[in-house]
């Protein structure tokens, strides 16, 4: 079924933008690969062998909680038969991650900061991104035991500039999914952090979250809080807008999607935060709070408005 997204310009006006077939899966893939779509996945590698070298995983990256990342790519709709594939990929991936860890270490440009617990056991998270998926496959993963989520990604053409629509859609809940590392069993929050971080300073994480939380609703945004273990994150479908995060044991930061040339444009003057660092990888400026002080989250209408805008397009 081909999809047509509408732009209103004015009252009288109304721009149709149909949808454009994206072929072969390698566009996609470059796509991915090459611009910052999947904000909070750091992309290792592509096309990496697996097995005998013939089935290769379209793209291998990590997050922050300790995942390896699993992204199977198709152009056209995903039927089941791409479950059986991407646990084929999970299982090489569970019985070799010193492979998964060389890749790591080979790579030239490691993000600063990054921090992957090789040490430890790693969970499995598996992205499958097509136009579209069957019914059957929205089933069936309910029934296996990998983590597994699915990026409906689209592109549209306004006769001018393609734009990309991504979506990630909603999931029966997997009873399946057991995670192989559990430091705590319950939603990440509070009392998860209490047990990796200062206990001390895990009050007043979770206070500036409710804090951001109770702005970003004022300010009439539709965001999804999405907690993990080292941040608190607002998102607009799948791409994350802003949060906070942990930075130390007992330091956080506020964290902002914002181009590198707009967050240089903006200055917070507040001797309770002070601007911390710039990730070109993660597209995101950080503000470490010095102290509680400073309580004003509108001080930051400008980042708020900038990463909003540069996520949501509005």
């Amino acid at each position: 079924m081909v999809s047509n997204l509408i732009k209103i310009k004015s009252k009288k006006e109304l721009l149709n933008m149909n949808e454009i077939d994206m072929h072969p899966e390698e566009e996609i893939e470059e796509m991915l690969w090459n611009n910052k779509i999947l904000s909070d996945i750091y992309l290792l590698n592509r096309q990496v062998p697996s097995y005998d070298g013939s089935k290769k995983i379209d793209i291998l990256g990590l997050d922050n909680d300790n995942n390896i990342v699993i992204i199977e790519v198709k152009d056209e709709e995903a039927d089941e038969d791409v479950i059986l594939q991407v646990m084929r990929y999970a299982f090489w991936v569970e019985t070799n991650p010193d492979s998964v860890k060389s890749l790591y270490l080979e790579k030239k440009d490691k993000e600063e900061g990054f921090g992957f617990e090789w040490n430890q056991k790693s969970n499995i998270r598996i992205l499958i991104v097509a136009p579209s998926f069957t019914e059957d496959v929205r089933k069936l993963i309910s029934r296996v035991k990998y983590n597994i989520e699915l990026i409906e990604l689209k592109k549209f053409n306004d006769g001018e500039s393609d734009l990309i629509f991504i979506n990630q859609i909603e999931t029966e809940e997997n009873p399946s999914y057991k995670p192989s590392v559990l430091r705590y069993t319950g939603e990440y929050g509070e009392e998860f952090y209490k047990t990796q971080r200062n206990e001390i300073a895990v009050p007043q994480f979770m206070k500036v979250v409710e804090m951001m939380e109770s702005y970003l609703k004022q300010k009439g945004w539709n965001l999804k809080r999405k907690q993990n273990q080292s941040y608190i994150a607002f998102k607009s479908g799948f791409p994350i807008v802003c949060g906070v995060e942990w930075i130390g044991s007992k330091s956080f930061a506020l964290f902002f999607k914002v181009p590198k040339e707009i967050s240089d444009r903006i200055n917070i003057n507040n001797s309770s935060i002070e601007k911390y660092d710039y990730s070109e990888r993660w597209n995101q400026i950080d503000y470490k709070i010095i102290s509680l002080d400073f309580l004003n989250m509108k001080e930051f209408d400008a980042l708020f408005e900038a990463s909003y805008k540069n996520i949501t397009g509005k």
